[in-house]
């Protein structure tokens, strides 16, 4: 009988996939504050040394997602055998991680639009306080609530395969569901430490059991 064949990039995926999301998101998060007043703002924006923090914190959230869409890929390889043919739920899993792959990239995209834009592109210095006070809140939205949506659907349709199938440890089945239901307030910043927390859990459970091993 050949031995479980281990996979370690799937997890080492997930666990850079959680560090260049921390970073990436205390990086951006150097923006304007929507109470700042409108010569604040402007002058936020005049600061290079603001506006490169939040391009690179940009590039470290792209690479977030390549990490997490090579994680999930492993990810839901591994449900698929332990569902069976179908797979619905590991393509769940599949498809939540996408969504929020792009909802990372989007909203990173809406964050470093002003600093990329005066920095790189050329741009004229910004006149206009409410572009920089909103749009960075847009960024926020999509990275902070609607890419939630998405990494709670990977999440939940992981624990739903744990507790059906055995195919990981138990414990990170109901990690997953607590998880999940902090994720649904990650708007308000802090509760999407959840994210970062299951990506490491995930992957140290994917070091530790072998594809084919039992739990």
């Amino acid at each position: 009988m050949a031995a479980p064949r281990r996979d370690l990039w799937t997890p080492t995926a997930g666990i850079l996939a959680a560090i260049t999301f921390l970073v990436g998101v205390v990086m951006v998060s150097n923006s304007p504050d929507s109470d700042d007043n409108n010569a604040q703002i402007i002058s936020w924006y005049a600061d290079h040394g603001h506006r490169v923090t939040v391009i690179i914190g940009a590039f470290i959230l792209a690479f977030c997602g390549l990490f997490l869409l090579w994680f999930a890929a492993g990810l839901r390889q591994r449900l698929r055998v332990a569902e069976g043919p179908e797979g619905r739920l590991s393509n769940v899993a599949l498809g939540g991680a996408v969504l929020c792959i792009g909802m990372f990239w989007a909203g990173s995209s809406l964050l470093a639009a002003i600093p990329a834009g005066q920095s790189l592109g050329g741009a004229s210095a910004l006149t206009v306080s409410d572009v920089g006070r909103y749009l960075p809140q847009a960024g926020f939205g999509a990275i902070l609530l609607f890419s939630m949506f998405g990494a709670i659907a990977m999440i939940d349709a992981t624990s739903v395969v744990i507790y059906r199938t055995g195919v990981l440890p138990r414990w990170l089945g109901s990690l997953g569901f607590v998880c999940g239901v902090v994720l649904l307030f990650g708007v308000i910043f802090l509760p999407m430490i959840a994210l970062p927390i299951w990506l490491i859990a995930a992957s140290i459970a994917l070091y530790r059991q072998p594809e084919g091993a039992g739990t």
